[in-house]
Formats: structure tokens, sequence, C-alpha cells
């Protein structure tokens, strides 16, 4: 019997000391992990974080959700360019150890590339698998409950698309029984797409160039990695190491979404690249959430008053007759970052100034396949209660008390009369 009673506990401590279920913290910053310099095109993270316990008599039954694309190519016009600046200081013999490998990993981008701009990448659509499995597991019980009925909507974009396709694909194998319905189209667009006005735009864009020429990269820090001889380096790709280093920087930003190392991003200086993501924190936050200078105006778009009613009206309508056990849309991270804002999650919904917004953690809350998930709890008496998760993270809401679990009716009152 103490042999039996040794191994037992020997088996739930393995459980409980288990990595896959080790309790952790949210980094500050971007050190320990580079790709997060990218922020936007940053690949996702799971965060296995603590989490309050459900009320006592509350059980899930619907989940709500909207999800951004997986990781993605980028925009590559000028990747030629790159290509062709490696390849003659490759021939000239005047690339470093380091330098070949970086450009062997720039080929490798711009073969994956392939001429197509925004193409969901075979790690976004992975992203989107792991989020769903998560989910799965998590709230079987609401999966299987009542109708089994999931649906799902995306963006007209193709890249939006697939990541439903991957998602959804992921269910179904966890769970053949579900009745998944999937749609897109232009009607659709009203509430799952959006961006700020070009007034906000124009008027950001002049903050945010003040804010870049505040700052000198350190070139001479690029180009001692790149080149075994600086000054034939420059002679080879036309005199200008400034314009290679801003090309390589835009294949860097993007290495994670095509599952490369860090060869390129090493090439940088660490103070460069966290400067870069604070101007891409900058440029999010003015022209995306609730910033001092432009959020009234960007949570006046009318796509986001309309995702915020969607919302409400398919929970209300789950808590009604239970048609349906969960709602997942598939869309952009300037509208998530909107919406976020519009309901006031905490870490996005703040309201921040040009100064304050460039030290906001925008890599935490929207890389790639960043998300929102609302899950709905009942109780035998049928009070509604409602979590909100940020990318899979339990996240509360500014204005609201007692979170991170809120009466439904208190939660809808709040967003219908901000």
């Amino acid at each position: 019997m103490k042999r039996f009673l040794f191994f037992l506990c020997l088996t739930v401590l393995a459980v409980a000391c288990s990595p896959r279920e080790q309790v952790v913290t949210v980094p500050d910053g971007i050190e320990d992990n580079l790709y997060r310099f990218g922020v936007n095109t940053s690949p996702y993270e799971y965060f296995h974080v603590a989490e309050t316990p459900v009320p006592n008599g509350y059980k899930p039954f619907y989940i709500s959700h909207y999800g951004r694309h997986g990781a993605r190519s980028d925009w590559g016009y000028a990747y030629g360019k790159v290509v062709e600046a490696f390849t003659k200081a490759h021939e000239a013999d005047v690339l470093s150890e380091e330098g070949e490998r970086a450009f062997r990993q720039v080929q490798a981008i711009y073969d994956l590339h392939n001429n197509m701009n925004g193409r969901l990448t075979p790690r976004g659509a992975r992203e989107h698998r792991q989020i769903a499995h998560r989910m799965y597991g998590k709230y079987k019980d609401v999966f299987r409950s009542g109708s089994r009925h999931v649906r799902a909507v995306s963006s007209t974009s193709p890249r939006c698309l697939v990541s439903m396709a991957a998602f959804t694909g992921e269910l179904l194998s966890q769970d053949p029984a579900l009745d998944l319905s999937w749609d897109t189209g232009e009607e659709f667009m009203k509430y799952l797409s959006s961006g700020d006005p070009e007034d906000v735009t124009k008027e950001a864009y002049k903050i945010i160039g003040e804010f870049v020429s505040g700052h000198k990269a350190d070139t001479a820090y690029f180009a001692e990695r790149v080149f075994s001889d600086v000054d034939a380096g420059r002679e080879a790709v036309g005199g200008s190491v400034e314009d290679l280093m801003s090309g390589t920087l835009s294949f860097a930003a993007v290495s994670g979404s095509f599952d490369q190392d860090q060869t390129l991003i090493d090439l940088f200086n660490v103070e460069d690249l966290k400067q870069y993501a604070r101007m891409i924190s900058l440029n999010l936050f003015l022209r995306q959430c609730n910033s001092a200078e432009f959020g009234d105006r960007r949570m006046a778009v009318p796509e986001v008053e309309a995702l915020v009613h969607d919302l409400i009206g398919k929970a209300d309508e789950a808590i009604a007759n239970g048609d349906c056990v969960a709602d997942l849309r598939f869309g952009h991270d300037w509208h998530l970052l909107a919406f976020c804002s519009r309901i006031g999650v905490k870490g996005i919904g703040e309201r921040l100034t040009k100064d304050e917004a460039p030290d906001w953690p925008a890599w935490q809350y929207t890389p790639f396949a960043g998300n929102f998930q609302m899950v709905f709890y009942r109780n035998p008496a049928g009070k509604v209660l409602v979590k909100c998760f940020i990318n899979e993270r339990e996240a509360t809401l500014l204005g609201l008390p007692d979170g991170p679990y809120y009466d439904w009716e208190e939660v809808k009152k709040a967003w219908v009369n901000p």
C-alpha cells in the first residue's frame, strides 16, 4: 500500500509540474524573443497564464470570438531590390559569413513569398489550428451541448478564409459531430473589417514621422555584420547601406511567418529593433485605438459599432434559444484593436497620448492570429455571466467593477451607452 501511495504521489507531481501546464507571466519586453519586434507581424505566442476560478454553480454554454488571420507574407514591393543588392555583394565576394547566411535567408523568403502579398503561410494556418485545439479542449462541454451548431464567418480576404478553414477544420478533427456553417461576403465586411479615416491617417503620419526622425539607426552595426569589407560592400550595393538595411528589416519583420531562424533579426542592433517596435506601437495606437488625439474619430467608424451589436445580438440569441454554441469571426488586426478599444478591454482601451503610445506593448495584443473571446456562463437560476479573453489570456473591462466575470446585462448596458 505504501509503495502504491508513493508512486501515486510521483504521478501527481509529474502532472502538476508538466511544462505544458506551467503557469507563466507575460513578459514586458521583446528581449527574450526578438521576433516580437515586428509587433503586428510577430508570430502568435500562447502564454498559459493564471485564471480566476469560475463562480460556483456556473457552467459555460456559449463562446463568441473574433480572430485576426494567422501569419502571412508581407507586401513585398521592394523585395526584388534587396535580393538584387545581396546578389551583387555575393558576386563581388564582399559578404561576411553572416552576410552569406542572410543572403540565403532573404532568397528563401523571397521564393516563399512568390509574388503573393498578404498570403497566409503554413505557420498562419498552424496558429489557428492550435488556438482551436486549445479552445475545444478547454470547453468540450460547450461544443458537445445542445444543437452543437458552430457558426463561422470570414472577411473576404483569402488569408482570413484560409484561417477560418484551419480553425474550423481543427474543431471538426476533434469532434466530427459538430454542425458547422461557413460564410463570407461583402455584407459581413460591414462588421468584420475597418480602418482609420483618411484624415486620421494623414494627421497621424505627421506625428509618426516626427517620432522616426528623432532616432538614427545604427547602420555601422548592420554593415559590419553583413560585409567582410564595409567599403567594398557599400560600393558593391551601389553606395547605400541604408537602403539595404531598411529593405532587409522588412524581410526580418516577417521571417517568423515563414518559420525562419533569427539570422536576419540578428543583423540589427537590439536598440534599433526596440525603436522599430515603439514606432509600430505608436502607429497602431494612434490610428486604430482610443488615442487622445484621434480616438473619438476612430471609434465612430460604423463597422466598429456594427461588430458590437453583432456580438450582442448573437449572444442574446444563443442565450434565448441555444441554437448556436459558438460564433467565430475571422478578420483583421486593425478592426480587432478598434473593437477592443471601443468595448474597453484593459490593456487596449485606455486613452493614451502620442507621447505615451510608443511604450504601449502592442506586440502583446496584436500578433498574427490575435483573438478576442467571450465565454458565457449560466447558473441553474438562469443568470448569465461573461468572461473576456485577449489572446487566450483573461481580460477585464474598463469601467466595469468586479471582473473578470461580469453580469451580461450590465455589460450590454455599458456597451450600448458608453
